[in-house]
């Protein structure tokens, strides 16, 4: 019903793709990538990223809980409206192009080592690392501190991490502590 009524009552029903929890294993065919505003595919077992033509008018792309190892840095350099990305997997080829996103979901990323060049992604206001397997380090705080709209940071941290994030008072402003991530006593 919601689908229904967001797509103007089924008029441009092509505009919202949903098929979570479905059994996919590509990326679904579509008429015409260019109407796609948002899509979710959430909960399937999709390995690769493809698209034949530009998905220039996608805002809103969902990912989570898929089998993804090969990303096509073309397909994500064509969504130059993406403002929110839940991959909860890894960072694509060409991840940096994305200068409109605002939001970016990497919550228990088991296989995500390095978000390097993060940084490029000069809108982003909302990074989510929570159970993730990044490593936190000075690299990578340099790289958050060029983040100018970062606002929220949820993140499960290290005593070593929490050291390093709370050097700079705007990163820390930012923090959203998982809930079994302790505060060291000497931070207190």
């Amino acid at each position: 019903m919601a689908l229904w009524i967001a797509s103007y009552f089924g008029k441009q029903k092509e505009t919202f793709i949903v098929q979570a929890r479905v059994g996919l294993h590509e990326i679904p065919k579509v008429k015409d990538w260019g109407t796609v505003r948002r899509m979710s595919l959430m909960n399937n077992d999709i390995e690769e990223i493809t698209c034949g033509s530009k998905c220039s008018e996608l805002t809103t792309l969902f990912l989570q809980e898929n089998q993804l190892k090969n990303h096509s840095g073309e397909f994500i350099q064509s969504m130059q409206k993406l403002a929110v990305l839940d991959l909860s997997e890894q960072l694509p080829v060409g991840f940096q192009e994305l200068k409109k996103l605002a939001h970016l979901n990497l919550a228990s990323t088991e296989r995500l080592c390095s978000i390097g060049g993060i940084s490029k992604l000069s809108s982003l206001k909302i990074l989510k690392l929570r159970n993730s397997k990044v490593h936190i380090d000075g690299s990578l705080v340099k790289e958050l501190q060029l983040l100018e709209h970062l606002q929220v940071l949820t993140i499960t941290i290290t005593d070593l991490a929490w050291e390093l994030l709370l050097g700079d008072e705007r990163l820390a402003n930012c923090i959203n502590m998982s809930a079994n991530s302790r505060i060291p006593t000497k931070a207190i």
